[in-house]
C-alpha cells in the first residue's frame, strides 16, 4: 500500500491513544503453525490490551502466549490514519477490576459484569504508523 508524505511514526502515548479510540481490532497468533487472525472487541485501559471473552474457553489457549493485536482506522474522506501494532504475553483473568482506569467517555465495546472473563495482553512492545492514502487518478471514493 502506497502512503503520502503525511506519513509518520507515532509515539508509544500516540499508540495508547489511538487505540483508546476504536473498538474492534485484530488478534493475531498462530494455529497449527500457521498465522491466524481473530477480530475482537478491546479496551485499553493502561499498558494493556483487554479483550472480554464472555467465558468463552478458546480464549484460553492464549493463557502465557506471545500474541499480537493490531488496530487502525482510515477517515474516508481525508484518506488519513493511523495503524498501531502491539506485541506481548497474554494471561487470562476475570472480574472488572481489570478496566479501572477505563476512559468510558471513548468506545465502549461491551457491558462490563465482574463475573466477565478476559483475555489481558501486557503492552511489551508497542508500534504505529499515521498515514494517508493518495488519491489515484480517476478515484471518485
Amino acid at each position: 500500500m502506497r502512503t503520502s508524505d503525511r506519513n509518520g511514526t507515532l509515539t508509544p502515548t500516540e499508540c495508547l491513544h489511538a487505540l483508546r479510540s476504536v473498538p474492534t481490532g485484530l488478534l493475531l497468533y498462530t494455529e497449527d503453525a500457521l498465522p491466524a487472525v481473530r477480530l475482537v472487541t478491546f479496551a485499553a485501559p493502561r499498558t494493556e490490551i483487554i479483550i472480554a471473552t464472555d467465558n468463552e474457553s478458546w480464549f484460553a489457549r492464549f493463557d502465557r502466549t506471545f500474541v499480537a493485536f493490531e488496530a487502525g482506522h482510515i477517515e474516508p474522506g481525508s484518506r488519513d490514519g493511523w495503524s498501531v501494532v502491539v506485541l506481548g504475553h497474554a494471561r487470562t483473568a476475570t472480574g472488572s477490576e481489570y478496566l479501572s482506569g477505563f476512559d468510558h467517555s471513548g468506545p465502549s465495546p461491551w457491558t462490563i459484569r465482574s463475573s466477565d472473563c478476559y483475555l489481558v495482553l501486557d503492552i511489551e512492545h508497542v508500534t504505529g504508523r499515521r498515514m494517508t492514502l493518495p488519491r489515484l487518478a480517476g478515484d471518485q471514493r
